[in-house]
């Protein structure tokens, strides 16, 4: 099993009062109905309904954490068994404790519990920063531009980053089926990632990285692999891609033997043409490769860290048309238990 190892702004009309944006939510539209927002965009959370809906007030936004299951709306003490109580607490930066003063034999015990757990447990952050952060990065701000925006020191913004990259790669692992089918068509390749030696020439240095791609939706695989022998590839195909599906490759040796293991193999020959004779082409699949290489990071990255921002760049692709706020806190809900 997967474990976790955890360790463009759109304006709001001014005006509302705090009450009507905790009883009514934002309203954004012109006495004349000049300025409204489409459906489309009344599914997108902005920076400034972050701010205005959830992270206007502390109690409201606990209230609203607890309600989305962000953290506990109850707790258990772990002496006698009972429901702890919510309680208001100066010395704690949150504000509110979990408490249990209740009486065992005619002694009173204390217990005490923090307010956080899941997500944020031992953060070096405040819930509303934690907040901040995920929602930027979730717009695809780097560790610099999110460090400066919300004032935090760089350790913080790396281990965040992190942390926010391990929910990706967590989702894809749990999510995982296999691609194709009879008569669905894939294409597959493999590309290595990396600089190249003195920025010239064509040895490259890096990481070499597996992809398989169905040709008709977003569907997709990435791995990082040692190397690109037959028997490593073939491995992976196996267990990504379903029996019958039609496979499209370039002339790579390793797949010289594809047709072989239940799959229908076609081949594009790219020293003398880029579509063969029967139209088969891997635009799709190289064009994948172009887009991953322009979202990985362009030094400073080790090799360990490379199947992290492959997942980040798989969950960010698969998600490109939903509000990726609101799909990373589902996945964190579903990944970050209450202990």
């Amino acid at each position: 099993m997967y474990r976790v190892k955890r360790r463009a702004v759109s304006g709001v009309q001014a005006g509302c009062s705090t009450a009507d944006l905790k009883d009514q939510g934002i309203q954004c539209s012109y006495t004349k109905g000049i300025y409204k927002r489409d459906d489309k965009e009344n599914n997108f959370t902005s920076y400034d309904d972050l701010l205005l809906r959830y992270l206007w007030d502390r109690d409201y936004t606990l209230s609203w954490l607890k309600a989305e299951g962000l953290i506990a709306s109850s707790r258990t003490c772990g002496t006698c068994g009972s429901d702890m109580k919510w309680e208001a607490c100066d010395d704690r930066s949150d504000g509110y404790v979990w408490q249990c003063r209740k009486q065992i034999n005619g002694k009173r015990h204390w217990c005490e519990r923090s307010i956080r757990g899941s997500w944020f447990e031992n953060a070096n952050m405040t819930f509303e920063e934690v907040m901040k952060f995920t929602y930027l990065w979730c717009q695809d701000l780097d560790q610099w531009q999110i460090k400066k925006q919300l004032g935090i020191g760089s350790h913080a913004a790396v281990d965040w980053d992190m942390f926010c990259r391990e929910v990706c790669e967590v989702t894809l692992f749990e999510k995982r089926e296999k691609i194709g089918g009879p008569g669905k068509l894939v294409q597959i390749d493999e590309s290595k990632i990396g600089k190249r030696k003195y920025h010239r020439g064509h040895v490259v240095e890096g990481q070499w990285v597996f992809g398989v791609i169905k040709e008709d939706s977003r569907k997709s695989f990435i791995e990082t692999v040692e190397n690109r022998t037959e028997e490593t590839l073939l491995n992976l195909i196996r267990e990504w891609v379903a029996p019958g599906t039609v496979i499209v490759s370039d002339g790579w040796k390793a797949y010289a033997n594809l047709g072989k293991h239940g799959n229908i193999h076609k081949t594009v020959n790219h020293s003398i043409e880029f579509v063969n004779k029967e139209g088969f082409h891997t635009n799709k699949i190289e064009g994948h490769w172009r887009q991953m290489k322009a979202k990985l990071p362009t030094h400073g990255c080790k090799k360990e860290h490379y199947s992290s921002y492959l997942a980040e760049f798989k969950w960010r692709y698969v998600h490109h048309e939903g509000d990726l706020w609101k799909v990373f806190l589902d996945d964190v809900k579903r990944i970050y238990q209450f202990k």
